[in-house]
């Protein structure tokens, strides 16, 4: 049952997000106390919610409307993931779509230090001695990616989500022969990239996730004892056109 301020509050977040700007003052509590019919004191709680959500700051003027926090939206994305087939399924799935998607940005603003890195990235998952070493150094590739395509929405949530991308993807690493593989599509992709050739990028990087889907649907398939699939939008399509007459 949502609160009088939870309710006041919700009000007020969505009209800072629509109707204010960074620096903007919000009206003062009696304003405010007077406009929702309630008292100053719940006027103050309200604050102090919007406050904690980074929406706002206390001046001597009143409270003032902060610029976007982005890391203190995303980092409320991490309590919903577990370790789930479900959830294995969507951060790979996230991970396919927003990347592959942001191929044209990639190839458009990538720079010779990005592509540095990224190759010394890919590098480093070879000579790493663990899982978890490969791991890091995998998702200091795709991160690489993410920069190069030069949207701060985009490589802010995947700072934030950085801790449990790199649980995700030490499954893919406990096996030599799928690193190995890991490693050439990665060359695939930075030489796509290094020549800007989207179309190119968006090939190499659709066979990588492949790849990494099925890697995964065969180890949550054996911890599960079941069949598991990574990727339902292509076999709900294949399944309406067997069915079509």
């Amino acid at each position: 049952m949502t609160t009088t301020v939870e309710g006041i509050r919700d009000i007020l977040r969505q009209e800072i997000a629509e109707r204010y700007e960074p620096g903007d003052m919000l009206p003062n509590e009696r304003e405010l106390a007077a406009r929702f019919g309630v008292s100053r004191n719940t006027v103050r709680e309200t604050m102090i919610h919007l406050e904690a959500f980074r929406l706002i700051e206390k001046t001597r003027r009143g409270a003032r409307v902060r610029k976007a926090d982005f890391d203190m939206m995303f980092a409320e994305i991490t309590q919903f993931l577990d370790t789930s087939p479900r959830t294995f399924s969507d951060v790979l799935n996230f991970r396919r779509i927003s990347e592959t998607g942001a191929a044209p940005l990639m190839v458009c603003h990538v720079t010779d230090e990005i592509l540095l890195r990224i190759r010394e990235a890919n590098r480093a998952i070879g000579r790493a001695l663990t899982a978890a070493e490969a791991a890091e150094a995998d998702y200091r590739f795709h991160m690489g990616l993410v920069e190069a395509s030069g949207n701060s929405v985009l490589i802010h949530m995947y700072e934030v989500l950085a801790a449990p991308l790199r649980y995700y993807l030490e499954v893919g690493k406990s096996q030599k022969l799928n690193t190995d593989t890991a490693q050439t599509q990665h060359a695939r992709i930075i030489d796509a990239l290094a020549a800007r050739d989207a179309d190119a990028l968006v090939a190499a990087m659709g066979a990588h996730f492949q790849h990494s889907g099925d890697v995964l649907a065969d180890w949550l398939s054996k911890r599960e004892g079941a069949s598991v699939s990574l990727w339902p939008v292509q076999h709900a399509r294949q399944s309406e056109h067997i069915a079509a007459p």
